[in-house]
């Protein structure tokens, strides 16, 4: 698995304009919820499906939630972990991940809804899951230190997983339309 030069080139440029203005960009997705647990997304110029498996009462017609950002997180490990390689000429035969997570999901069905009081002592929900796993596969026929930093980078630069550990707040917002 080569890095397209399309895709170095691309690096390239983005890194320059991002060098060049304010480094931050907006992201947006809009969901709407169409019948039962069935939702439909919206981002950019592409819609898709969220829905929760028959046996949840849903329709499944598409991933549900935890599906979708258990996805989101592994793929975004594989594109940053790409352009990493490709900025620094980095080789990789093949590039997998396996994201997975046991989570509680008695408080989406309102049992046993656990609190823990936070900083302004206003009660939060506890942690759904004690730890998501992820297990990154690759080859390639780099020395194995270069991988290792490629990991590294990765880790400190993919913005799913700053967002999973809890690094980017959250703020919510309730608007309640007559």
């Amino acid at each position: 698995m080569t890095v397209p030069d399309t895709l170095r080139d691309a690096v390239a440029r983005i890194r320059s304009a991002l060098l060049a203005r304010p480094a931050t960009q907006r992201f947006d997705a809009r969901a709407e919820l169409v019948g039962g647990t069935e939702v439909t997304v919206r981002t950019g110029d592409r819609t898709f499906t969220v829905d929760e498996p028959r046996a949840a009462g849903g329709t499944d017609k598409g991933p549900n939630p935890i599906e979708l950002a258990l996805a989101a997180l592994g793929s975004c490990q594989l594109i940053t972990c790409q352009l990493h390689a490709a900025r620094l000429g980095v080789r990789l035969e093949s590039l997998r991940v396996l994201v997975e997570a046991d989570l509680e999901m008695r408080p989406v069905f309102g049992i046993d809804t656990p609190r823990a009081p936070v900083g302004n002592g206003a009660p939060r929900p506890t942690r759904p899951a004690e730890a998501i796993r992820l297990r990154v596969e690759l080859a390639g026929p780099e020395p194995r230190e270069r991988y290792e930093e490629l990991h590294r980078l990765v880790e400190n630069s993919c913005p799913v997983l700053a967002m999973t550990r809890g690094t980017v707040p959250v703020l919510a917002e309730l608007v309640v339309n007559p």
